[in-house]
């Protein structure tokens, strides 16, 4: 309904009649302002709660790391302990003695079994004469010139070097080749 206009003033409205309102939104159950709120409130609660419980589970899990690290070496403990106790019987130094040092009791005789394809070279095989044949410069020389994997002897370096003679200068200088291109 309008407002009527009379003699350039607004008449009076009418006191007591309203308006039909209409209907509120809701969600929820709840108005929409508050629906809003409520949101807002759920949201701010869940960022404050995320990083405390991301840290409690990472440091449940690496207290489950951790204990069950210590366990291994309480095995580990327990273990050397009792290998430790077994090493400390002469019956068992006698047979480490002979199985790894390769001994013999006195009038035992001794035999090694070498299988085909078992064979590793010996010590004295792996053993090559290290001894330095002249300076320790000339051996880094050789070192730096020859070519790796190389299976040639190194040559003696300590022998002097031949010397070689110049070549004499020829009597007639050589006539330069004329220059320049085609002319055209």
């Amino acid at each position: 309904m309008r407002d009527a206009v009379v003699g350039g003033k607004a008449a009076p409205r009418r006191v007591g009649v309203r308006r039909p309102k209409m209907p509120e939104r809701t969600f929820f159950g709840l108005s929409t302002g508050r629906a809003v709120i409520l949101g807002v409130v759920v949201c701010a609660l869940a960022l404050t709660l995320a990083v405390p419980l991301r840290t409690y589970f990472s440091q449940r899990s690496e207290l489950e790391s951790v204990l069950a690290e210590r366990q291994a070496l309480q095995d580990d403990v327990s273990r050397l302990q009792v290998q430790k106790s077994q090493l400390d019987e002469p019956s068992r130094i006698a047979a480490d003695a002979r199985e790894r040092l390769r001994f013999v009791m006195p009038g035992e005789t001794p035999y090694q079994v070498q299988l085909p394809g078992d064979y590793s070279p010996s010590s004295e095989d792996l053993a090559v004469d290290n001894t330095p044949k002249g300076p320790w410069y000339t051996e880094l020389w050789n070192t730096a010139v020859q070519p790796q994997g190389s299976d040639e002897p190194p040559e003696p370096t300590s022998a002097p070097m031949p010397l070689v003679q110049p070549e004499p200068a020829p009597a007639v200088p050589p006539v330069p080749e004329p220059e320049g291109g085609p002319v055209g």
